[in-house]
């Protein structure tokens, strides 16, 4: 079995910090693109973030680094100091791909804005993902996931129990959710400079995506039915979550009312129901919810989990477990697709990582070579440019890189 690559022979300047533009330039890296990231002389946040997490954050390990980071090469360069961008501009002229999610305003006073470069390198994908977009009152205000994401767009208030508090977002979902589709518009850009060698303009936002993500709850709301939700008044009994007499949470996630309304009512031994007219058609079932979501409270709670997941799957009712994350660790669904694979740290130690989701050929995992150390490949990729080993010692001794 073998993992395909198809962006082998792509470069890719990974200009970059903290969670969702690392995590876009680790798909592309998964994909076979030569990832460098180019970072502050001391390192970019992201490195550290293992730490907020409660984790190790060293060279020997440090596994949001290995998530993030991991099958990309590192330079670090003072981008400040005339040397180091000169650096950077050799890079560019080499490069397919230039990727960030830095301000915009920070990369205009840094000369690598959209203008700029593509005047300077029409060929070079200028690849940002922003916190807000480009344009607006709120354009170059800082934009984590918990702001842009979560906040603004209606997510933490609107996706918790009837609005009532709004949600502890998970860490960097928001920022894991936003990479896809930065990385989805990079290869696109790709195929495109295939065809004609010219370079794109690609921009994406934490806002927009979730918007994006919440699109469908958006068009509900703006034709007139209303949000948030709650377990008692869900948009539709069954699509809701149910407690099993051993205590194990289920959700059941139909989609088509209609159809697998007689066919739960048949399975939970109600079929008194079926000619109910409180619940035999989807419009009079939202209206009575809360007296249907009552009655299969009551029915969920005579079995255990297993045995509903017989019945679920013998109707072919979408299902599944309300699982915690640790759940996650040993479910051999995820295991068999690659989804979580283990890697060997600095250390010698084995530990775990969640893959990035999307997979050519085999549902196996990308190789994975550890996160770079800090400036562990700037000789590599300074020779590669043509510098000499006098110059590369001078870049070094000046402050403008750092090789190890």
């Amino acid at each position: 079995m073998s993992f395909h690559q198809p962006l082998k022979g792509i470069r890719v300047i990974d200009f970059c910090t903290h969670g969702a533009g690392p995590a876009a330039c680790k798909m592309l890296a998964d994909w076979g693109a030569e990832v460098i990231k180019v970072e502050p002389l001391e390192g970019e946040a992201g490195r550290y973030t293992s730490k907020v997490l409660g984790m190790r954050a060293d060279e020997l390990d440090n596994p949001h680094a290995e998530l993030i980071n991991a099958n990309k090469k590192s330079l670090p360069l003072n981008l400040k100091h005339p040397e180091g961008k000169a650096v950077m501009d050799k890079l560019l002229a080499s490069a397919n791909v230039f990727v960030s999610n830095y301000r915009i305003r920070a990369l205009d006073k840094l000369g690598i804005g959209w203008e700029e470069m593509h005047a300077k390198h029409p060929h070079i994908i200028w690849a940002v993902l922003t916190g807000f977009g480009l344009y607006g009152p709120a354009a170059n205000n800082a934009g984590f996931d918990t702001v842009a994401f979560w906040a603004r767009s209606g997510a933490m208030i609107d996706f918790s129990e009837n609005g009532e508090l709004p949600l502890t977002p998970p860490f960097a979902l928001g920022d894991f959710t936003t990479a896809c589709p930065l990385a989805a518009g990079i290869a696109a850009a790709c195929y495109q400079q295939a065809k004609t060698g010219q370079g794109e303009r690609v921009v994406t936002s934490l806002y927009g995506q979730g918007l994006w993500a919440n699109s469908a709850v958006f068009q509900a709301v703006n034709h007139g039915n209303p949000w948030p939700k709650s377990r008692k008044l869900p948009d539709s009994p069954l699509r809701n979550t149910y407690r099993c007499k051993d205590g194990t949470w289920v959700m059941m996630g139909t989609v088509i009312y209609d159809r697998y309304f007689p066919v739960v009512c048949k399975m939970i031994g109600r079929e008194d129901l079926i000619s109910d007219e409180r619940f035999n058609t989807e419009a009079a079932a939202k209206i009575n919810s809360r007296a249907f979501v009552d009655i299969l409270d009551e029915v969920f709670a005579t079995k255990d989990y297993d045995e509903w997941a017989k019945l679920l799957t013998e109707n072919d009712i979408a299902y599944d477990r309300v699982n915690h994350i640790k759940d996650t660790i040993d479910d051999p669904q995820a295991w068999e697709n690659g989804f979580i694979y283990k890697y060997i740290t600095r250390e010698g130690k084995e530990d775990l990582v969640v893959g990035t989701p999307v997979k050519f050929g085999d549902c196996v995992p990308a190789p994975h070579l550890n996160a770079p150390l800090l400036g562990e490949h700037s000789a590599e990729i300074l020779k590669a440019l043509g510098y000499s080993e006098d110059q590369i010692k001078a870049l070094n001794d000046a402050q403008t890189t750092i090789v190890r």
